[in-house]
């Protein structure tokens, strides 16, 4: 029979049990209750929102820019404002659309880095698509005045012939709208977000320009100036395209962190890459600012064939999954990730779980 062991209050006291208490404090990281954010906030750093807004506003300043020299009824032989018309629209598309994301997430650095590349490719794209636009919207134009019964000066065909006219028209910006919707993946070189980028441009410019002419044909002035038709309806193709690049990105996603707590708490960050940098360093793919207790380069996320580690960078601080930390862990659905003082939670779609 052995004896039973007693322990006194005073032996809970002890310099010994007080310092293997804050050993295991310091090895845990209290998580606490998380409210779920307000729904203004969700929908603002929904990546489908803020990409529609900040593509529809390169749109309209694609516009502002040509529209002082546009003039719907000159005889020019040579049409220039019309020649620019493509490829300053899909690059302050791809400038605007590049940005967005460095924008919402307060990095100047990606913003400036995307923005820049996604204008140039915009532009450059922009002006090549001009010989296979130039084609499909000939060959609709000329098909809808042979559909036209009463073709009439400075009026809008109906009927067949619009309808013609509107297909030709959405495809030509669907050609168009791919370069403005690649400029971020080609800056980030990434090849899955540069396909995302153009099967959103193209839905995108199908819808939007499939509502240009209806768009046309109620704010066509009297005299013929289409000034207030061109700013909706490039509105509409510049909204439509952002919102379709964020939905593809959505649709196609594997797995993602969602920010609990932290300065941009309800952001969600898709992981694409097949390594994933967090860190305090503009440079991280996923940047977490204003924590002194996150180093730049704090942890990394690997994707091993659908099996996702997170690794931490042997940081002081540590990381912590679930309240404990962690030197490399297998993220399951649902995993609380702690850094410093931000809170990410870990999700993945049911396939690349199973």
């Amino acid at each position: 029979m052995t004896d039973s062991i007693r322990i006194e209050s005073t032996d809970l006291q002890t310099p010994e049990v007080e310092e293997y208490v804050e050993t295991q404090n310091y090895l845990q990281r209290s998580i606490g209750a998380v409210d779920d954010q307000p729904w203004i906030i969700r929908l603002v750093y929904a990546n489908w929102f803020y990409l529609a807004i900040c593509s529809m506003a390169g749109a309209l300043a694609g516009w502002a820019i040509l529209e002082p020299w546009y003039d719907d009824n000159s005889e020019a032989e040579i049409d220039v404002v019309g020649i620019l018309l493509f490829p300053v629209v899909a690059a302050f598309v791809g400038l605007f659309l590049g940005a967005a994301e460095g924008i919402i997430c307060r990095n100047p650095f990606r913003a400036l880095k995307c923005g820049v590349v996604g204008m140039g490719v915009g532009f450059v794209g922009g002006f090549v698509a001009l010989i296979p636009t130039s084609i499909v919207f000939g060959i609709s134009s000329t098909l809808a005045v042979s559909l036209w019964d009463n073709p009439a000066e400075n009026t809008m065909p109906t009927g067949i012939a619009l309808l013609v006219l509107m297909m030709g028209r959405s495809v030509a910006w669907a050609i168009a709208a791919i370069p403005g919707g690649m400029g971020q993946g080609i800056a980030l070189k990434e090849r899955k977000v540069i396909i995302n980028g153009v099967v959103g441009a193209l839905l995108g410019g199908l819808v939007g320009g499939l509502l240009f002419d209806p768009i046309s044909l109620i704010l066509l002035t009297e005299d013929g100036q289409a000034t207030y038709s061109r700013a909706v309806g490039f509105a509409a193709i510049g909204g439509s395209v952002g919102l379709f690049v964020g939905l593809v990105e959505g649709w196609t996603k594997t797995a993602w962190l969602l920010m609990r707590k932290g300065p941009l708490a309800g952001k969600q960050f898709i992981l694409f890459k097949d390594t994933t940098v967090l860190g305090s360093s503009p440079k991280a793919d996923v940047y977490l600012f204003k924590d002194d207790a996150i180093e730049p380069r704090h942890a990394q996320i690997i994707n091993r064939g659908g099996r996702f580690e997170i690794e931490d960078c042997d940081t002081p601080d540590g990381t912590y999954v679930n309240g404990v930390m962690v030197r490399r862990h297998v993220l399951q659905n649902g995993d609380q990730i702690v850094l410093g003082k931000t809170l990410l939670e870990f999700s993945v779609t049911e396939a690349k779980q199973t």
